[in-house]
């Protein structure tokens, strides 16, 4: 598990052979055996004994700013078990495990979608018909990945994006039509956004990835070795992959603001050939994204803290590659 310390006057040392943490309200112990990382979100105290306790039992400490870009990370200078788990992720990466795990991951983003509309179709009972039809389409395009069997991700890449890409134009539609006229969007763009709403969902995205890549470096993994998106040059192409069951969690922040009134036109700018956030705009945006990822959610089956959610799905597939990939 990554232990993550993200309490302010939090102190960590030694007790008894394991990390003991101290706060106002905490007093703890954890053995070192249990953890894979040691995440540290905000100030704190950190002893010599605690960081060679980790350096021995090959724990890494990363540390993260507010938005959860990494800043810093120790670790012992003998790390084997990153080095092992990232030969054994590019072995993965290669494999018809892979597949499998690349349609778990679109089913998840596909559920999370469909969650997302039904919500909102509440609150537009004349909607509910067409939302209705939109949840059959996507439903009905997801089951095509049933007959996708021991194959590897590179015989059906193409396809599945193909698949992905259809739902997220059904999705999206359906969402255009719970939005009032002046957020309306024609398609989803990006550099630039042609409309206020993708402006605000790339910001959105944009805040999302570096808590995605955080969780990656957390749980060791390399963020370069991508299994459903291609890799490209000194792009994290993992983190895309990852962060896709979590886009219609972000969606949710976006479509609540617009509802309830807090985004307006005076919260964006027109720049060149597109739209962008104003400082205005990213005074509701960035609280209303920091408060997002402290609220404790279902997902998963299991209720915690959206940006535990997404550390989770980092720390789920450096399990399964352990789990699955032998080095010889």
């Amino acid at each position: 598990m990554q232990l993550i310390i993200d309490t302010a006057d939090t102190s960590l040392s030694v007790k008894d052979k394991c990390f003991f943490i101290e706060n106002k309200s905490l007093k703890k112990q954890i053995s070192p055996k249990r953890i894979d990382s040691i995440a540290i979100t905000t100030n704190c105290v950190l002893n010599a004994a605690a960081i060679k306790l980790a350096a021995t039992n090959q724990v890494p400490i990363l540390f993260f700013n507010n938005f959860g870009t990494l800043q810093a990370r120790m670790w012992s200078p003998y790390f084997v078990n990153i080095a092992e788990l990232r030969k054994k992720q590019l072995v993965f990466s290669e494999s018809v495990y892979a597949t499998d795990w690349a349609i778990h991951i679109f089913g998840k983003k596909t559920i999370e979608q469909i969650t997302t509309l039904k919500r909102f179709a509440q609150q537009k009972p004349k909607l509910k018909d067409d939302i209705n039809d939109t949840i059959t389409n996507i439903r009905k395009i997801f089951n095509q990945t049933d007959s996708i069997h021991n194959v590897k991700i590179n015989t059906v890449r193409n396809l599945l994006m193909g698949y992905e890409g259809s739902i997220s134009r059904h999705y999206f539609m359906a969402i255009n039509k719970i939005l009032p006229d002046n957020f309306v969007f024609e398609k989803r763009s990006r550099r630039p956004a042609m409309d206020y709403f993708n402006a605000a969902l790339n910001y959105l995205y944009g805040m999302t990835y570096s808590i995605v890549e955080s969780g990656v470096f957390a749980k060791g993994l390399d963020p370069f070795i991508g299994v459903l998106h291609t890799d490209f040059y000194s792009k994290p192409t993992l983190v895309y992959d990852l962060i896709e069951p979590i886009r219609p969690l972000i969606d949710r922040i976006l479509i609540e603001l617009i509802l309830d009134n807090k985004l307006a036109e005076v919260h964006f700018i027109k720049k060149e050939q597109g739209y962008w956030i104003s400082k205005r705009g990213k005074r509701v945006i960035i609280p209303s994204f920091n408060d997002y990822l402290q609220k404790r959610i279902l997902k998963d089956g299991s209720v915690k803290r959206l940006k535990d959610h997404i550390y989770a799905e980092s720390n789920m597939l450096g399990n399964l590659i352990n789990e699955t990939i032998e080095l010889k």
